[in-house]
């Protein structure tokens, strides 16, 4: 397989799997890539630097430049396209579970994209605490409207108090059924603490 098949399969790989997963980072085929793009690189500095008198050969030379170049910006699109789709794909996880990971995620991620992902979690926290006038406003509920404004769920574990925001607490028990607001609901139907039952 040569290295345009390989960077190919690295962004095949990546959309293959679920949108809401992020499989493991591609170290191998990264630092493949990164290696073939510093030898055309290389390559083409060499032939340029070369002041040969001959045209046709200088001609040849100049063709042959420019398809290693054409293949290193397409190595190059490539990388950029997988590392853009794996942040895209964890800030969607952001909005959809919070600063919390699932941990077949949190295992499939490298430093710096475990890193980038504290500091987006840090930025996006710090954004909606300015919001409402300094009392802070949580952008990731309520991203779609809902059709009623209280459902019905099933505890699926022991929780405990939960305080809702109008100050009232509920204990929420295993098993037990609940009236509460849709508003409240989200967080915890992520967490898989409760369920919505279907009318």
């Amino acid at each position: 397989m040569n290295f345009i098949d390989r960077c190919v399969s690295l962004l095949k790989e990546l959309s293959s799997s679920k949108k809401d997963f992020l499989p493991v980072y591609n170290n191998e085929i990264v630092s493949e890539c990164i290696t073939t793009m510093k030898r055309l690189f290389e390559e083409n500095q060499k032939e340029a630097l070369d002041t040969s008198t001959d045209s046709a050969s200088s001609q040849d030379g100049f063709i042959v430049v420019k398809i290693r170049h054409s293949i290193l910006l397409f190595i190059k699109r490539c990388l950029i396209a997988y590392h853009h789709e794996r942040l895209n794909r964890l800030k969607k996880l952001r909005w959809e579970f919070g600063s919390e990971l699932p941990t077949e995620v949190s295992c499939n991620l490298t430093p710096k994209e475990i890193e980038w992902f504290a500091k987006y979690c840090s930025n996006l926290s710090d954004y909606m605490g300015r919001l409402n006038e300094g009392r802070g406003f949580d952008l990731t509920l309520n991203r779609t409207a809902p059709k009623r404004i209280f459902i019905q769920v099933r505890c699926l574990q022991d929780h405990g108090d939960h305080e809702l925001e109008d100050g009232t607490t509920v204990c929420l028990q295993k098993d037990n059924l609940y009236y509460l607001p849709f508003s409240q609901c989200e967080k915890l139907i992520h967490q898989g603490i409760i369920e919505q039952v279907s009318d």
